[in-house]
């Protein structure tokens, strides 16, 4: 078939490399080449046999970072709690490691099958999915080009224009009440001072968190409490992202003095709509379930479910639509538990009284105890 993927980031790339050469791939980036920005993720959990499936897993692990755990601090430097990597890592074994989001899509683009057709700069403009049975699908470019295909796929994140293609009510983001911003940024003295231990603030209603990359690099992902009804994308502004932040941490103070002009910036939130497929036009990954980074699991769902589609249609052969309905029969229900417990955790990431601190900081205790956190990191594993 010849099939058009709509985004080149992880979803995009790991579909790619699961339909290639058994098909005709062109994967349209809006982009003008691999985005630098993001944060570190935990990766874990049924994207990892995934990407050893898709022979991308050894590209991954070697571009991966090892932390010892996450220490909690308020502004004055004093700790209020750790929680240590070391049981997860028991718990899960070799299927964990952490990694920053924009090296996974390294990873995948260094061993990209020749035969993907890759397009940067290309940015859809609008989906049409197939009106009648036999009717092709056909994606049309800002620059006003139009692609015609048997299987258009959306990958093009939690504001898929695809998905607003497919489903028109479900085309907005489902808000989590939270907003997070995040740049990473060179800075030696920081990294050294970090280590291998991640710092998160113990605030309210936001939080700064802080880790170094490596011994030159760091990143800063900052959260807080927004509207929960508010659905439209933020416009980043460093000036005001230092003001808002400010007297979180010294170390994140000193990191916000690195903000740039334009850095990740958007609400926390998740995806959702009654079908993933219509008229030859499928969804997959955050087009299609966000889970939110509160969840901790969306690039490993987003490659599980692209080596998902791409089995499904393997096995279907000529008919496309049986694939599709197996695909979704599939992954649906995967990633809906995934999103519940999102939903769960939304209330409680950012205290929002001293109360609420004092209850979180006693979690935060049983959470170190090695056994209970082994326990929490199986049933994490959907």
């Amino acid at each position: 078939m010849e099939i058009l993927i709509v985004g080149g980031g992880v979803c995009g790339l790991a579909l790619a490399h699961g339909l290639a050469p058994a098909h005709d791939v062109t994967v349209l980036e809006a982009s003008p080449g691999p985005r630098g920005g993001g944060y570190m993720i935990d990766f874990f959990g049924p994207g990892v046999a995934a990407a050893g499936r898709l022979g991308v897993l050894g590209e991954m692990r070697a571009r991966s970072r090892v932390f010892e755990g996450v220490r909690y601090v308020d502004a004055a430097d004093r700790e209020h709690g750790r929680i240590e990597v070391a049981p997860l890592i028991d718990a899960l074994g070799s299927d964990y490691f952490s990694i920053l989001r924009p090296q996974v899509e390294l990873a995948l683009l260094a061993a990209l099958p020749d035969a993907v057709d890759l397009r940067y700069s290309a940015r859809v403009r609008e989906v049409h999915p197939g009106a009648r049975p036999g009717e092709r699908p056909r994606a049309v470019l800002e620059s006003g080009e139009e692609l015609i295909a048997d299987l258009v796929v959306g990958c093009d994140g939690v504001r898929s224009r695809v998905r607003a293609a497919i489903s028109p009510a479900h085309a907005d983001v489902v808000p989590m009440g939270y907003r997070a911003s995040s740049f990473l940024f060179e800075d030696p003295q920081i990294a050294a001072e970090l280590g291998d231990w991640a710092m998160l603030t113990d605030s309210l209603e936001r939080t700064a968190g802080l880790y170094a990359c490596d011994d030159r690099s760091a990143a800063l992902l900052l959260m807080e409490r927004v509207d929960p009804a508010a659905t439209a994308r933020p416009t980043p502004d460093a000036d005001e992202l230092r003001a808002r932040f400010s007297g979180l941490h010294p170390l994140a103070d000193r990191a916000l003095e690195h903000a740039p002009a334009q850095y990740y910036d958007d609400l926390v939130a998740q995806s959702s709509a009654p079908a993933w497929s219509r008229g030859g036009v499928t969804l997959a990954g955050d087009a299609a379930h966000a889970v939110s980074l509160l969840a901790g699991q969306g690039t490993s769902l987003a490659i599980a479910g692209a080596e998902a589609l791409a089995v499904s249609l393997r096995h279907a052969g000529p008919h496309r639509d049986a694939g599709l309905a197996e695909y979704e029969r599939r992954m649906r229900p995967v990633a809906e538990r995934a999103q519940r417990s999102g939903r769960r955790s939304a209330g409680t990431f950012i205290s929002r009284s001293p109360a609420e601190r004092l209850v979180h900081r006693a979690g935060r205790r049983l959470l170190s105890a090695g056994p209970l956190t082994r326990l929490i990191a199986r049933r994490l594993v959907v």
